[in-house]
């Protein structure tokens, strides 16, 4: 299984801000939409950082509740990570868990596609396995 296919059962929809959206907006964002992350996206769409739940949390460890006047190119984490639509689930799960990150966006040639969570890796995984499964007694029984 690949990321593509997460991408065609869950959507390419990804909410972003902008480098200088309030992080009172952003942590507004994430609370209201109920999610993990957002992407900070620049003028032309692609890709500058990403802000997560844990950036906030930081950011309030080190600058109390002042971090909510600060922007999100302040906090966010620059060197994002991406994934690409033709990466397996198990190359995306290592990516993930080697680099302790829990969101993946999906880039493929400067464009981007989605984002996958750790939720959407697990859930694919485990699709996986049961139709592995599925097979495997299907060929038991008719052997």
């Amino acid at each position: 299984m690949f990321v593509s296919d997460i991408l065609s059962q869950k959507g390419g929809l990804v909410f972003s801000v902008t480098p200088a959206t309030p992080m009172a907006e952003v942590s507004k964002q994430l609370s209201v939409r109920r999610i993990g992350s957002v992407l900070v996206l620049n003028e032309a769409s692609s890709v500058v950082g990403i802000v997560s739940e844990r950036d906030l949390v930081r950011a309030l460890a080190a600058h109390g509740p002042k971090a909510l006047e600060l922007e999100a190119r302040q906090i966010m984490t620059r060197d994002v990570v991406t994934c690409d639509p033709d990466d397996s689930i198990d190359e995306v799960m290592q990516a993930m868990t080697n680099g302790r990150f829990r969101h993946l966006p999906v880039v493929n040639r400067g464009e981007l596609l989605g984002l996958v969570s750790i939720g959407d890796v697990v859930k694919a995984r485990l699709e996986e396995a049961r139709h592995e499964t599925e097979a495997l007694k299907a060929y038991i029984a008719a052997g």
